[in-house]
């Protein structure tokens, strides 16, 4: 098992946390999670600096504060020293986060990408998002944080399934 617990990986997990989890609700994850040091575990690790890439393989747990991301595979793209993509494959990808207001966000799917400049988080394969009892699904789910913009459905008229289930409760209605 490999551990790691560098201060570049903060940025990095700042990113994921932010692009996850606005896309839930608007209501933000713990405050305090930012600011807690990140813990990653994988059986092995490569990184090539020539390349600007960092591949954390087999039983990846990323932990930082209450946040906890869980993959097969977990790659980090940054030529230069910037960070220009993540992708987190899995069977399925999961992870979760405590929100400030103490309820329980989730998420799943079989890949999820971060676009590091286009600020888009793209999940793939049985995606799946909730808060609390509202919940979303869809096999395609795309989020942009700079517009809010949110896409879920069929990727092309080819894909055989495109179907979108969510399910929201009033607030003054929700457990």
């Amino acid at each position: 098992m490999y551990t790691l617990n560098l201060n570049p990986l903060d940025r990095i997990t700042r990113l994921v946390i932010l692009s996850l989890f606005l896309i839930i609700n608007p209501a933000f994850a713990l405050k305090s999670d930012i600011e807690q040091p990140v813990h990653i575990n994988a059986d092995s690790v490569l990184f090539n600096k020539t390349k600007g890439l960092a591949v954390y393989e087999g039983n990846v747990s990323i932990v930082q504060g209450s946040l906890q991301i869980k993959a097969n595979r977990i790659e980090i793209n940054a030529p230069n020293n910037e960070i220009s993509k993540i992708t987190a494959k899995g069977f399925p990808v999961k992870f979760q986060q405590k929100m400030d207001d103490g309820k329980l966000a989730r998420g799943s799917a079989k890949h999820i990408q971060y676009q590091v400049k286009a600020k888009r988080l793209i999940m793939d394969g049985n995606a799946s998002l909730s808060q609390h009892t509202d919940t979303f699904n869809s096999n395609h789910i795309e989020y942009s944080i700079s517009t809010g913009e949110l896409k879920a459905g069929k990727t092309s008229k080819k894909a055989k399934s495109g179907r979108v289930k969510a399910i929201f409760y009033p607030s003054n209605k929700a457990k």
